[in-house]
């Protein structure tokens, strides 16, 4: 009886796993691969992309609590506002992004969490876009989602980044047509993140949380 419960154990846990979609590599240029894989539930693709950058973990944190400087490297992005920062560690902000005609613009309410892992050396900033009524713009249609973003500091010194997102675009915008260009956001921001980097403003920041 034991050895029958422990089979069907074992087949339920296969059974999960082969209904979990896997990522699939759809990109490998400049130093960035880009994979995407279907969500259950969902018309929309998740994205993710990763890189190895030369850059300090301090540029990087730098850089994503640059709200003003965000329109510079997010993936059509119009304009952005943060909207609150606690410390170093949390921030919520404004983001309008572009969308293809003849559909509406596009925002988000993003929440970044910051969480430093000094044994592995790791930086994950988990992403939220927030479904809050208290946060509205006229013509403008709602983004719902979630992601990260993950800084690994390397033993040379360089940076192993990965991004990823799950995000559902809000009425109108079909999961066909989205996840025809699935490669793209990820690509982009991740092309557009190495070059940021390299702005003097980025360099030689301190923040109190990577020392704990």
């Amino acid at each position: 009886m034991k050895l029958l419960c422990l089979l069907l154990a074992n087949f339920a846990v296969i059974l999960q796993l082969n209904g979990q979609a896997e990522w699939k590599e759809v990109k490998n240029d400049e130093g960035i691969t880009v994979y995407t894989k279907k969500v259950e539930g969902s018309d929309f693709k998740a994205f993710k992309s990763t890189a190895v950058i030369k850059a300090d973990l301090s540029s990087f944190v730098a850089l994503i609590l640059d709200v003003d400087g965000l329109e510079n490297w997010g993936y059509k992005l119009k304009r952005t506002e943060l909207l609150e920062r606690h410390g170093d560690t949390l921030q919520v902000y404004f983001a309008e992004a572009k969308a293809p005609f003849p559909y509406s613009n596009r925002y988000g309410i993003y929440r970044n969490l910051f969480k430093w892992d000094a044994n592995d050396k790791q930086l994950r900033i988990d992403i939220q876009l927030l479904n809050d009524a208290s946060y509205e713009y006229e013509d403008l249609m709602l983004l719902t989602g979630e992601g990260y973003w993950e800084a690994t500091v390397l033993p040379e010194g360089d940076l192993s980044l990965v991004f990823e997102m799950h995000v559902n675009p809000g009425k109108g915008i079909p999961g066909w047509l989205s996840n025809l260009f699935a490669d793209e956001s990820p690509f982009e921001t991740m092309r557009s993140v190495k070059t940021e980097l390299l702005k003097q403003k980025y360099k030689d920041k301190r923040y109190e949380f990577l020392n704990n």
